[in-house]
């Protein structure tokens, strides 16, 4: 919500998907590619980080279409919060660009394509309330 992005939306998604795109020990991300290829659905993606490139090139292997619109949220929520926004086939090298590192949660989807109308949150908004951003630390 705070990066103007709605989860679903009429006419756009019908449904949604949460996924992990992290192990926790080694080996490969065994995931329902098929089941996640899904162009009526958004696909967010906690963790992934790390597996970007491949989870990108998988869901594209499957069917979603290279220009699927994507963002990454970066710190969300937080007064430094960031998102990028790319073309699925384009995610991995923006968010590798962007320099993004830490807590950042993919959102894979025709609904990111709403952000710029949606998005109602201003991160430096938060700093000029006095000093408080009520972040809890």
């Amino acid at each position: 919500a705070y990066a103007g992005i709605p989860l679903t939306h009429r006419g756009l998604a019908h449904g949604v998907r949460f996924i992990t795109g992290h192990l926790a020990t080694e080996g490969s991300l065994e995931l329902d590619w098929d089941g996640l290829a899904d162009s009526e659905t958004t696909l967010v993606v906690y963790m992934g980080l790390t597996n970007l490139a491949t989870i990108c090139r998988r869901l594209i292997e499957h069917g979603l279409s290279p220009d699927t619109p994507a963002a990454a949220i970066n710190q969300g929520t937080r007064p430094d919060q960031r998102t990028v926004h790319a073309r699925l086939s384009d995610l991995a090298a923006t968010v590798e660009k962007a320099d993004l590192s830490g807590a950042t949660l993919m959102v894979i989807g025709k609904v990111t394509s709403l952000a710029d109308e949606l998005r109602w949150f201003n991160p430096a908004d938060a700093l000029d309330d006095g000093g408080e951003t009520g972040s809890g630390d």
